[in-house]
């Protein structure tokens, strides 16, 4: 539930299927990110064997080459690049930091994201619990 509360509050609550269904979901879902990623691995290989497309390849090979020395010889995009340095290296300073302390890292991101979305962690948490053994 939001923080405003469910839109119609004489609405019955969301239906959550059942674990045996969830666990079905799961497994098909897994089935069929598999088929995907052969399906992927198949058309890249179609791809990378085309000979039109490796001479494409080359030329843009070419022009990233070319691109990177012209940011090289700019002072003003090297000026940008090194505030984007400084604030990175902070970033990883303070995640560092935080792990020595045992800032739970991964828990915290997940909860996040979880805010964001606007997930029910109560189901979250039950649904975690029922097809843990199904994750590899």
């Amino acid at each position: 539930m939001s923080l405003m509360g469910q839109t119609n509050p004489l609405a019955d609550p969301p239906k959550v299927a059942d674990k045996s269904a969830v666990r079905k979901f799961v497994t098909d879902l897994a089935e069929v990110a598999e088929t995907i990623k052969d399906a992927r691995s198949d058309l890249k290989e179609a791809i990378n064997s085309n000979d039109d497309i490796i001479a494409i390849d080359e030329k843009i090979k070419l022009l990233r080459e070319e691109r990177k020395e012209v940011i090289l010889a700019s002072a003003t995009i090297q000026g940008y690049a090194n505030v984007l340095g400084d604030a990175t290296e902070d970033k990883r300073q303070l995640i560092s930091d935080a792990k020595q302390d045992g800032v739970p890292r991964g828990e915290i991101d997940l909860a996040i994201k979880a805010l964001k979305k606007d997930l029910d962690m109560t189901v979250s948490t039950e649904i975690y619990a029922n097809i843990a053994d199904l994750i590899e």
